[in-house]
């Protein structure tokens, strides 16, 4: 207590005098009280009431890689580093409040990051006028930083830095606290996880989950609590935080999600508000509120989302080849004709017009590089487009609007012989509109090079590749329309 008076009182007349203008004999006092400071075994920093560093000792500048020429005059958050922390003490102590913590990183300019235990507190005129700030720290050893790290690994998750469910079952009674009160829960569902994760892969779902992780830190505060909770479920405590006030922040963190997108795949995060506001309200009914209300609206946004996001993928695909763009749209129209020659009804019209549309959605999910290698492929090219039926399968099933067109797509490039992919289905076991699009595929993407190869390809292959039946209707049909 003795020393922490002492640094006060020094600290105090090196801000005094800078601050008020004292004469030379009050400037000699100052100077012997900074040489002090620069003494001191434990690393000092000082800042002024603008939140700017007054001064520093050399242990301070050994910790923070900062020179007190650097340092001086500087923002305090470039010198002292504890972004990651929960709080910033210093914003606290200009506030008038003194606090500390066991444990926290600090990074140094170079980059290097300590374990620190520190003490931050105002420093008050006798007339009660903020002064500035000190600010006391102190490296821990090796062993301390060690524990330290094991900790944070503990109660954080290792891909978004955010919180886990162990750390959120302990801090939840620590905040649940009249003190602490109004105690507001938000609670989110990421939508499109799975799909990601199916379709593109799960390093392009961490990179979906690593985005909203960004906009929660950067909206909340420091004293809020920010935690994943599963997969794709987040929780944010906000402590001393009404309804309106949590209303508010939510609006933020939908503001900052808007227009994010990993992909093709457009961030969409529902998030549920509640409140507990006195001693007569369970926390885990609150909990349950805002959790019901975000499954609300996860449901009113479903379809929204759904169009949506099938809209993004197609605009990705076609934005990477304008040919497949003009390929999908003739095998729509060209299927959709030799339906209508088979004597199909409208609403089996629609349903085959958008599987030509739709069946090669799948290769959105491959090497960009590979779509621009024209035919014939290189063999690790061709193992490479085999898998986007069954990508393109994952990918309409996932979406109530074109489950139904998923068996199709999924079978486009079976054989009437069975040596197709990727099942190997034979004859009738491949879906009807399967077979229809495999014709008309083969034909259209001939058809460019040579129109008469292309119906030699249909004639050759009618009953080993093709559906006699479908081949010989469509050569039928074409030949009308040369007649």
């Amino acid at each position: 207590m003795l020393i922490v008076c002492v640094l006060l009182c020094i600290a105090l007349a090196v801000l005094g005098t800078r601050l008020y203008g004292l004469k030379k004999d009050a400037e000699q006092e100052r100077s012997k009280c900074e040489q002090i400071l620069l003494a001191f075994s434990d690393a000092i920093l000082i800042i002024n009431p603008q939140g700017r560093v007054e001064m520093l000792n050399s242990l301070a500048e050994k910790l923070t890689g900062w020179t007190r020429q650097e340092a001086v005059g500087r923002a305090y958050g470039e010198i002292y580093n504890t972004r990651g922390a929960d709080s910033d003490l210093i914003a606290e102590a200009l506030e008038g409040r003194s606090r500390s913590r066991s444990q926290v990183f600090l990074m140094s300019k170079g980059g290097q990051e300590f374990a620190i235990s520190d003490r931050v507190s105002p420093l008050l005129h006798d007339y009660g006028q903020l002064l500035g700030v000190i600010c006391t720290f102190k490296a821990m050893t090796r062993r301390q930083t060690q524990q330290a790290r094991l900790a944070q690994l503990t109660f954080r998750d290792s891909l978004t830095g955010l919180y886990n469910r162990a750390f959120f079952e302990q801090e939840l009674p620590r905040l649940d606290q009249p003190a602490r009160w109004p105690l507001s829960v938000l609670v989110g569902d990421l939508n499109g996880l799975k799909l990601t994760n199916d379709v593109f892969g799960h390093s392009v779902g961490d990179e979906l989950l690593i985005a909203v992780s960004h906009a929660f830190l950067e909206v909340c505060r420091p004293e809020d609590r920010v935690f994943r909770w599963g997969g794709d479920e987040f929780i944010v405590l906000l402590p001393k935080t009404g309804q309106d006030e949590a209303n508010a922040i939510r609006q933020r963190l939908q503001g900052a999600l808007e227009g994010r997108a990993v992909g093709p795949i457009t961030v969409n995060l529902p998030l549920g508000c509640s409140t507990k506001e006195h001693a007569g309200q369970d926390i885990r009914a609150v909990w349950q509120q805002a959790e019901e209300e975000m499954y609300w609206l996860k449901t009113v946004e479903h379809t929204r989302f759904q169009k949506e996001t099938l809209h993004g993928i197609v605009k990705e695909l076609h934005g990477r080849s304008v040919a497949e763009k003009e390929h999908a749209e003739r095998v729509s129209s060209l299927a959709e004709e030799l339906g209508r020659y088979l004597g199909l009804a409208n609403h089996e019209l629609r349903k085959l017009r958008l599987c030509g549309l739709l069946h090669d959605i799948g290769k959105v999910a491959l090497d960009a590089e590979v779509l621009r290698q024209p035919y014939p492929l290189k063999p690790e090219d061709e193992n490479e487009m085999k898998r986007h039926p069954l990508v393109g399968f994952r990918l309409l099933n996932s979406f109530e609007d074109t489950a139904d067109l998923a068996d199709a797509v999924l079978a486009h490039h079976e054989r009437w012989d069975g040596r197709g992919y990727p099942k190997g289905l034979k004859e009738d076991e491949i879906p009807y509109f399967g077979r229809i699009l495999a014709v008309v595929e083969t034909y259209d993407r001939v058809h460019s090079i040579s129109p008469e190869r292309a119906l030699e390809l249909i004639q050759e292959g009618s009953g080993s590749r093709f559906d006699p039946a479908i081949s010989n209707a469509f050569l039928e049909m074409m030949g009308k329309k040369s007649a």
